[in-house]
C-alpha cells in the first residue's frame, strides 16, 4: 500500500473468538404424543477426535413391537428428506414412551442421542415394517447424553423409541442427523465424525477416501486439490491474503470482538490517533448482537494448512466497511 510522501501507517488489529454457525437443511419427524419442535439453533461448534462407529444391525435384540400408522400423526412434509431431528418432550407416567419417526431413501450414516436430566432415560433404534405393523429392535441405542454414530443405517422407515429404565416425569430432546451418506471402510479404515452441532443438526464426517461432507455435501477431499476451496484477496496489485485451501467460518451472536486502529505520519509536527471504536461506531471490545447479525454475515477465513485465519470478511473490516475493497461474493452450502 502506498501512503505518499511522508512516512506513515496505520495498524488494524481485530480480535474475534468464534464459533460456527450453519443454518439446518431440514428438520421433520413424528412422535406417537406430542410433537413440539426445538427451536434452540444456536450451532456452537463441538469436535470429536476418535468416535468409533458402531453398527445399527450388529445386534437385533428380538423384541418386536406393533405399531399402527393410522394413530401416529405425521408432519405434513414428510416425505421432504425426513434425515434430521431435533425435538423436545417429555415422559410422563400415563405415557411412558414416544416413538419417534423417520424415513431415508438411501444408506446413510447416523448421529443419534437423547438428553435429559433424568439419567434414566434412553433411546433405541427400531426397524419400522408399515406393512405388518411391526418395529423391530435393532443393537443401536444409548442412554440420556450418550452419542451413538453408526454408518450401516439401511434406506427405509425407522424410529427413535425413548423410554425410561427407572422414574419419569422430566422432560427430555431427542436429536438425530441421517443427513450423510452411508461408509464401507476401506483397508479397515472408517468413516470419522470430526464436528457436530450441539442439537446435531450439521455434522461434518471424513470418509475413508479422503471426502469430507457436510451434510452429505461434498466440501473437500483430503487426498486432492480442492479448486473450490482457493482464497486471494489482492490490493494495489499486491496479494497479501491467499490460500489453495481455505473454509470460511460464520460467526455467531455473542462472538467476542475488538477493534483497534492505530494511524500515524512524519511530519512537523508528526500525527498520531488510536481507537478502538469500530466501524459501526460502537466501543469494544464488544459481543456480536442483533444488530450485527441484521446485516452481512461476518465471516474469518481460515487455511486449513496453516491452521490460521487469513481474512476478516464482515463490514467490521475497516477496508470492506469504507469500501476500499470490494466485498467477495461468499457461495453458501446450506
Amino acid at each position: 500500500m502506498k501512503w505518499g510522501k511522508y512516512l506513515s501507517g496505520i495498524l488494524l488489529a481485530i480480535l474475534v473468538l468464534s464459533s460456527m454457525s450453519i443454518a439446518p437443511a431440514s428438520v421433520e419427524a413424528s412422535s406417537s404424543s406430542s410433537t413440539a419442535k426445538d427451536t434452540d439453533t444456536s450451532l456452537s461448534l463441538n469436535t470429536t477426535q476418535a468416535l468409533e462407529p458402531t453398527s445399527t444391525t450388529e445386534a437385533v435384540y428380538g423384541e418386536t413391537l406393533k405399531v399402527n400408522n393410522h394413530r401416529v400423526t405425521l408432519m405434513s412434509n414428510f416425505n421432504v428428506n425426513g434425515d434430521l431431528m431435533s425435538f423436545t418432550d417429555s415422559l410422563t407416567t400415563a405415557d411412558p414412551t414416544d416413538f419417534w419417526f423417520f424415513n431415508v431413501p438411501t444408506d446413510r450414516s447416523i448421529l443419534a442421542q437423547i438428553k435429559s436430566s433424568n439419567p434414566n432415560y434412553r433411546f433405541d433404534l427400531y426397524s419400522i415394517d408399515w406393512s405388518t405393523g411391526t418395529a423391530s429392535l435393532t443393537g443401536f441405542g444409548g442412554k440420556a447424553s450418550e452419542l451413538k454414530f453408526a454408518t450401516d443405517l439401511k434406506a427405509g422407515d425407522w424410529g427413535l423409541r425413548v423410554t425410561s429404565t427407572g422414574t419419569v416425569g422430566e422432560s427430555y430432546s431427542i436429536h438425530m442427523n441421517a443427513a450423510s451418506p452411508a461408509d464401507t471402510p476401506i483397508n479397515g479404515k472408517a468413516a470419522k465424525l470430526t464436528s457436530y452441532s450441539n442439537n446435531l443438526l450439521y455434522t461434518v464426517i471424513e470418509y475413508p477416501n479422503g471426502d469430507i461432507k457436510v451434510n452429505g455435501t461434498q466440501i473437500a477431499n483430503t487426498t486432492v486439490t480442492n479448486p473450490n476451496l482457493e482464497w486471494s484477496r489482492e490490493f494495489n496489485f499486491s496479494n497479501y491474503a491467499s490460500s489453495d485451501n481455505a473454509v470460511l467460518i460464520v460467526l455467531n451472536a455473542d462472538t467476542l470482538f475488538t477493534y483497534f486502529e492505530s494511524a500515524y505520519s512524519s511530519g512537523n509536527p508528526p500525527y498520531h490517533s488510536s481507537s478502538f471504536v469500530d466501524t459501526s461506531g460502537r466501543t469494544t471490545p464488544r459481543r456480536l448482537d442483533f444488530i450485527d447479525m441484521a446485516g452481512d454475515p461476518d465471516i474469518l477465513v481460515y487455511d486449513l494448512d496453516t491452521k490460521k485465519v487469513i481474512d476478516f470478511v464482515s463490514n467490521l473490516n475497516y477496508y470492506y466497511a469504507k469500501g476500499i475493497e470490494p466485498q467477495p461474493t461468499v457461495v453458501y452450502y446450506n
